[in-house]
């Protein structure tokens, strides 16, 4: 039996954790996007246009990696989800 890392989201397409190994991946991911953050000059009186879209840039590819290597830890797949099929009211 497989370890899923990561529970899908009931409604939309993502995922949150559900181990301390999942935790432990979204708590470097944190991390990553504070450092671009800082990197970028966002706790610094000024930014500038090309700072901020440097930082948009890595939001993504940070995002896009997480999720492509994440992607097989979420348990029933990553997949867009429309909540409970038994909630037909």
């Amino acid at each position: 039996m497989k370890k899923y890392w990561f529970k899908p989201k009931c409604y939309g397409y993502g995922f949150c954790p559900s181990s301390w190994e999942g935790w432990i991946a979204t708590i470097v991911f944190i991390g990553l996007v504070f450092a671009s953050a800082y990197v970028n000059g966002f706790f610094s009186s000024e930014i500038d246009n090309k700072d901020g879209v440097r930082y948009l840039l890595d939001l993504f590819i940070l995002s896009g990696v997480f999720t492509a290597l994440f992607k097989d830890s979420v348990d029933g797949g990553l997949q867009w989800r429309w909540g409970d099929k038994h909630d037909n009211i």
